[in-house]
């Protein structure tokens, strides 16, 4: 079954059977399944221009602080975040910066490229780099749901741990904005490192 967007909307992403996916993301052969093109305005595609967002934040974050220590970054309902370790405290004068950095990797157009990685290869991958919370994320999922792989997603140079999904491009991210920062402890957890929280948010456009 298939039910087709409205007259005049950009398509960014699909569900199939109820699961929110690529439209890169090959459809399951052999079975009728329920098909579903989401437009910019779903709110399940617009949690995925978030989601996508957060990733060029955090690339945009990186150029301005090479060693920077990469945590995750979830959706929001009007938004998102992405936590990361880094060698100073953000202020609101950083924010355009930022932002400048993000639109242009919107402008780029840069593709989102997925592939499944074997557990193995991606700790070792992260430990060179060492990137600590990724390593710590890939043991928490080997130990709680006995995964043997990982998503990953990259944007031009900038390469991430993800379940995904992500827009085709940067370019199908509309407007983007830094809201604020504030303080959070790694998982939650106030014996643990504290990181630098930016909140942010992307819809279709500026309107």
């Amino acid at each position: 079954a298939h039910r087709g967007p409205r007259p005049g909307t950009a398509v960014v992403a699909a569900a199939v059977d109820g699961e929110v996916v690529e439209l890169t993301r090959p459809l399951p052969t052999g079975k009728t399944v329920a098909l579903k093109l989401l437009t910019d305005r779903d709110p399940d595609a617009l949690k995925v221009m978030r989601h996508s967002a957060a990733h060029v934040m955090a690339r945009a974050v990186m150029r301005l602080f090479p060693d920077v220590g990469l945590a995750f970054g979830p959706t929001l309902p009007n938004g998102f975040y992405y936590d990361f370790e880094l060698p100073r405290d953000l202020t609101p004068d950083d924010f355009p910066e930022i932002e400048r950095r993000m639109r242009r990797q919107i402008k780029e157009n840069v593709p989102f490229e997925h592939w499944d990685w074997p557990v193995d290869r991606a700790r070792e991958y992260f430990a060179n780099l060492d990137e600590k919370y990724k390593v710590e994320l890939i043991d928490d999922l080997v130990k709680n749901e006995g995964i043997d792989a990982v998503g990953m997603y990259r944007q031009g140079s900038f390469l991430d741990l993800c379940r995904g999904p992500h827009l085709a491009s940067t370019g199908e991210i509309g407007a983007v904005k830094v809201l604020r920062t504030a303080g959070a402890y790694w998982r939650g957890d106030s014996k643990r490192e504290q990181l630098s929280r930016i909140y942010a948010t992307a819809w279709p456009n500026q309107a």
